[in-house]
């Protein structure tokens, strides 16, 4: 932040990567979020921002039940859903636990012989999400949104395209793991005369002619966690970052 400052008195000319992305948006962390869950169920981070997206009535304390249930059989949060039936104490939440299962169990049917584009669309109409947009936001809002979404489903028929040409399988895993390593910083344009602010991650592996790290002290880089972790692989680590 400080030397945003700077060089905004100084009139320097900046963009900052790592902001909200394309990916980083509501609309298509949901949608990706419905695909991973239809994909294997492991991320339960996925699963449980789309129990109530459209709202399903799914309390936080339903919600405790079951993580509760997932980490005392030593199970996933998904499989804990699917086993909704043995959570004491479910109560009245169960039938509304069962109709998601049942959406999802259905999705994972349709993979069978739909393509990725064709389920992603499936996905968004059968959930009912643009309806669900539109009961908290403005026409204008809703749009884009639709807009982003539209632009997801070409990103994955270019996936698909993209597969096909090379002679490679079509795998909605496939997708999912070349959307987790896009990045803004893809779309750099050398020829833009700024500065570029952005974390070390980002960019890492990439040629600048001239680089400033700052930021460079104890307990912020190296982070206080690899410093008093005990393992001397952890300080390695922010040393090979660096």
């Amino acid at each position: 932040r400080l030397l945003e400052e700077r060089l905004i008195v100084r009139n320097v000319p900046y963009r900052i990567y790592g902001g909200v992305n394309f990916y980083q948006r509501k609309e298509i962390k949901d949608i990706l979020a419905y695909l991973k869950t239809i994909d294997n169920g492991m991320d339960a981070q996925a699963v449980r921002r789309i129990i109530n997206v459209p709202k399903r009535g799914i309390g936080a304390t339903t919600l405790e039940r079951i993580q509760n249930f997932a980490d005392y059989n030593g199970c996933t949060f998904w499989d804990a859903l699917c086993n909704a039936s043995q959570i004491p104490d479910i109560g009245r939440s169960l039938n509304k636990i069962e109709n998601f299962v049942t959406l999802i169990l259905g999705f994972k049917a349709k993979q069978e012989y739909m393509s990725i584009q064709e389920l992603t669309e499936s996905v968004v109409r059968d959930t009912g999400y643009i309806e669900y947009l539109s009961e908290s936001e403005t026409k204008e809002e809703v749009e884009n949104r639709q807009e982003n979404i539209d632009e997801l489903i070409n990103k994955v028929v270019s996936y698909e395209n993209g597969c096909a040409e090379k002679g490679e399988e079509v795998s909605l895993s496939g997708f999912l793991e070349e959307v987790a390593l896009i990045a803004d910083i893809d779309n750099l344009d050398e020829s833009e005369k700024q500065v570029m602010l952005m974390t070390l991650h980002s960019a890492k592996g990439l040629e600048f002619p001239n680089v400033f790290m700052v930021g460079m002290e104890d307990g912020v880089f190296p982070g206080y966690a690899s410093i008093w972790s005990g393992d001397p692989s952890d300080i390695e680590e922010e040393r090979r970052l660096c």
